[in-house]
């Protein structure tokens, strides 16, 4: 079943950093849109545990803060994560950067 997308997902290759209750990791972002993102990381985490994420953009500013974010889907060494609680002006800024200054993807569907 192919479900379509409420937001663009936009190409991305930028840093990450992350947390969850027990455990850091590090990866890459490999998409974005302002509800989430896909990262890759050697760090395996499980779908429906909570994480606290730093995105180390490419605009020169300090980095994107997200309070909390969900993992809805983990497949070998990529995942993707819903952004729950991020301060606004972060927010604002991810999505202009999401929407002038990343190329897009593709198409707005996914097997996710």
């Amino acid at each position: 079943m192919v479900k379509f997308r409420s937001c663009e997902r936009v190409h991305a290759d930028f840093p990450v950093m992350f947390a969850g209750e027990t455990y850091v990791g590090e990866g890459t972002v490999l998409n974005v849109s302002v509800p989430g993102c896909a990262i890759q990381s050697g760090k395996r985490v499980q779908p429906g545990s909570y994480l606290e994420m730093r995105l180390l953009v490419p605009d020169s500013n300090p980095p994107l803060r997200v309070g909390l974010a969900k993992v809805r889907w983990c497949e070998e060494r990529r995942f993707g994560v819903e952004f729950i609680q991020m301060p606004g002006g972060d927010q604002m800024r991810l999505g202009q950067l999401a929407n002038h200054n990343m190329p897009h993807t593709g198409p707005r569907r996914s097997s996710r």
